[in-house]
């Protein structure tokens, strides 16, 4: 009787050691081939970017918002920016929000195509604000600088 019982306590610890065997094998490929996980990449994730001659032709209204260092927007910056550099924080964010009206569309910009700021700031103000129409300046600072030097 003794031995009976032994054998099926034997049996079972088997079978649990194998289902649990098999579940390892199972998380470890998922986790080596990342199956189950969301099926967008960064492009997806990046907030769209806008050029400036589309901005300046919107007729509903649009905040800009200069995510440049504070030294940056003090030597200049694009007229009715606002700025959101680092070092202001909740300063910043408060005149942002003080700012910001339903309908009216934030467009974010730094200094170059190679500054990732702007996203940053974008996807910041996407996540705590809640705005949807929230947009990059394609190209930045310098791109609006080329577009004033370009004016006849």
């Amino acid at each position: 009787m003794m031995d009976t019982r032994k054998a099926i306590f034997l049996r079972a610890v088997r079978q649990a050691g194998l289902i649990l065997l098999i579940a390892l094998i199972a998380a470890v490929i998922a986790a080596v081939f990342r199956l189950g996980r969301p099926g967008w990449s960064r492009a997806q994730a990046m907030i769209p970017e806008v050029d400036w001659t589309v901005v300046r032709n919107w007729r509903d209204p649009v905040l800009l918002v200069d995510a440049r260092s504070a030294a940056a927007y003090a030597r200049d910056h694009i007229p009715g920016a606002l700025p959101l550099f680092g070092g202001a924080g909740d300063e910043a964010m408060a005149a942002l929000v003080a700012a910001w009206h339903p309908g009216t569309r934030l467009v974010v910009y730094c200094d170059s195509p190679r500054c990732d700021a702007a996203q940053s700031a974008a996807g910041r103000l996407r996540r705590e604000l809640g705005v949807e129409e929230v947009f990059v300046l394609k190209g930045g600072w310098s791109a609006w600088v080329d577009g004033q030097n370009r004016k006849p």
